[in-house]
């Protein structure tokens, strides 16, 4: 088994898809009432943070930023890091290479006209993306992509092949264009599980989530997290007609109990001497390994 040294240095990065509640992919095919917002979450994510004292990275759709405008710059003003998650939440993968491209131009210039500074990151919706698709990135000024995930089970996600890609540390991967930051997985009952974002924070057990990412921590020396506004929310759910039982448990399950369990995992990654940074940070840190 391989332990990382007790001197080598271990970061954590904690992120939120900045989307409301509708642009969830399994409502994609059905009206919703898209009045009701639950970005309100936005700003616990922050106060909570904050009150850690952490860095954070907002992978932001230019199509709401407009009316979190505030949010967005006192947050570039506290050393949080806006990044694009898109315009409008369409998965790269279903739309044209030609649609993908505008839709990265428009995002980052948008983002960038709101913040006032330059958005070097992006993370596709749903990670729906794929190697070709990578090199657009870079092509429209990106500099990073947080978008890898080894999950293929999940029929939404896309896959990128990190071989095209030099490993600088543990789950971050560079080529001379572009850093590639994998979310972290690891295995239970011989699956490959996901043990990062707001719906498995939600729906596992603390205890469960406690001794994955505890196990993950002793082996690896970075940990990356993110989480939707929604989760975080003072708002009640709104209900959704057809929808599955399953879409309704995945969409509801554990949301009043996501604030206290990300302190938990906050906690959690303080105890094993993680220290917090930005995507940006770390793709800095990562070039001079």
């Amino acid at each position: 088994l391989y332990i990382i040294s007790l001197t080598m240095k271990k970061y954590a990065l904690l992120s939120i898809d900045v989307e409301d509640w509708h642009h969830c992919d399994y409502f994609s095919s059905i009206k919703t009432n898209k009045n009701y917002s639950m970005l309100d979450g936005l700003n616990n994510f922050l106060e909570i943070v904050e009150s850690h004292g952490i860095p954070s990275t907002l992978f932001t759709l230019s199509d709401v930023a407009p009316l979190i405008k505030d949010e967005l710059c006192n947050a570039i003003n506290n050393n949080h890091e806006v990044s694009s998650h898109g315009v409008s939440h369409k998965r790269p993968l279903t739309i044209s290479k030609s649609d993908f491209i505008e839709e990265l131009k428009v995002s980052k210039d948008s983002l960038e006209d709101i913040i006032g500074s330059q958005v070097l990151g992006y993370r596709a919706p749903c990670f729906n993306i794929n190697n070709e698709l990578t090199e657009e990135l870079t092509n429209t000024g990106y500099k990073y992509d947080s978008s890898a995930m080894a999950f293929s089970s999940h029929p939404l996600y896309g896959d990128i092949d990190l071989s095209f890609f030099n490993k600088k540390m543990d789950n971050v991967y560079q080529n001379e264009f572009l850093t590639e930051f994998e979310l972290p997985t690891t295995k239970l009952l011989n699956q490959n599980i996901p043990i990062s974002g707001g719906g498995y924070l939600r729906i596992f057990p603390w205890l469960l989530m406690k001794k994955l990412v505890s196990d993950f921590l002793k082996i690896n020396q970075t940990y990356f997290f993110y989480i939707h506004p929604f989760e975080l929310s003072n708002k009640a759910l709104p209900k959704v007609d057809n929808v599955s039982f399953l879409t309704n448990f995945r969409f509801k399950h554990g949301q009043t109990e996501t604030p206290k369990k990300l302190n938990n995992l906050i906690d959690l990654l303080k105890l094993n001497n993680f220290e917090f940074v930005t995507f940006k940070s770390l793709m800095e840190i990562s070039k001079k390994t």
